[in-house]
């Protein structure tokens, strides 16, 4: 068992979302494997004028991780305060730190941290979640080459990550691609009836079920249109939107009202609490991300843990994540393409088929895999 000291910087509690939890869940694995683990997180992550949700954090009373010990200290925007916890993790003892990446805005503030942490001997470990962002803007290959400078390895989940820092960064240090784990931390699926009574929606409709915050790059407009050229072939299916808007909902419900969908769709405009997401995942019959573009999603790690089929379009690394014909289907993103998997979804043989694919392909999804990755990464590094 290690008794090493590991710092992680990421959000975590009470910060909500999919990487905050997965970094909880990360702390959690370290410590049953005997880590002496602190999580460093923020203390103000995003200004106001660049957050488009309504909260960045848990509802209120909603109870943090046990036994994590989870520190707020991060300024993401605060040049002095990066000085500060880059000398508190240079004086940390920590054999390394793990920094969760996703987005090139915290470059600065992570660069900074990283550079002075690594004078005390610390091993710079990145987590990208996105190598590069879904949605670009200009500087982010300048923010992000900042603290890239500064990472001795990076384990990245998507395979297309090891390219990208290769090709548009001239990475040469350790790379490892590790899949994204599986989202077991929001308890375990129950019956339709039980998931579907909770939501206050009839068990009688099949569900096509659309998680997560609601972007362009994310196509549910294409589920919808597709969705909309095929609804007389499918007359005892809906969709749940289930989150937060992030574009103008407008644009969304002028497809709605065009193709007269409006009994067809059951939203859910907020940002699911972690408590609810069972039922959700529970009630639907198939998740669908139909997304534009993508590296990975945790949405699908979700639909593991959930015993839940899933239908994607062959972007980033969902073709790795759902492999097609076992788990689930994997079509092209255009509207015709999604129409068609929308029919062969809607085939319950070919549903009882994936679940059974589900509880055998999950296997590869552990999380002591990421933390084995991770310390392998670490050996790797011959000095901070």
């Amino acid at each position: 068992m290690s008794s090493e000291k590991i710092i992680l910087i990421s959000p975590a509690f009470p910060y909500r979302g999919g990487i905050a939890a997965t970094s909880d869940r990360l702390a959690q694995e370290y410590l049953k494997r005997g880590a002496d683990v602190e999580v460093w997180t923020f203390k103000m992550m995003y200004p106001k004028f660049l957050f488009p949700g309504k909260t960045q954090y848990q509802e209120e009373g909603t109870p943090g991780p046990e036994g994590t010990k989870i520190i707020r200290k991060i300024s993401s925007v605060n040049p002095f305060n990066w000085f500060k916890v880059g000398r508190d993790l240079k004086q940390s003892g920590a054999s390394k730190a793990i920094i969760r990446f996703w987005l090139p805005f915290f470059g600065p503030c992570f660069g900074n941290i990283a550079r002075i942490g690594k004078k005390g001997g610390v091993k710079i470990i990145c987590l990208a979640d996105n190598v590069v962002p879904h949605e670009a803007r200009k500087g982010d290959k300048f923010l992000s080459k900042y603290f890239f400078k500064r990472v001795d390895a990076f384990l990245v989940m998507a395979e297309k990550g090891i390219a990208q820092l290769k090709e548009t960064f001239n990475y040469r240090k350790p790379i490892i691609y590790s899949p994204h784990p599986l989202f077991d931390v929001y308890g375990d699926p129950m019956s339709k009836e039980k998931g579907c009574k909770h939501l206050n929606i009839s068990p009688e409709f099949d569900y096509i079920l659309s998680f997560g915050l609601i972007r362009k790059y994310k196509g549910v407009d294409l589920l919808l249109e597709a969705f909309a050229s095929v609804k007389d072939q499918l007359p005892n299916q809906k969709i749940i939107l289930a989150g937060e808007a992030y574009d103008d909902w407008s644009d969304y419900q002028a497809i709605i009202d065009k193709h007269k969908l409006n009994e067809r769709i059951i939203r859910f405009d907020k940002f699911i609490a972690n408590d609810d997401v069972k039922y959700f995942f529970s009630a639907g019959d198939y998740l669908a991300l139909t997304y534009r573009h993508a590296t990975q999603s945790g949405v699908t790690q979700i639909a593991y843990t959930m015993n839940l089929p899933m239908l994607v379009t062959n972007v980033g690394d969902l073709m790795n994540m759902v492999p097609n014909g076992k788990v689930g289907l994997v079509c092209e993103n255009d509207i015709k393409s999604i129409a068609n998997a929308l029919i062969d979804m809607s085939n319950k043989a070919n549903l009882s088929s994936f679940v059974t694919g589900i509880e055998e392909e999950k296997k590869r999804f552990e999380w002591g895999r990421l933390c084995d990755n991770l310390d392998k990464l670490s050996d790797s590094v011959t000095s901070a």
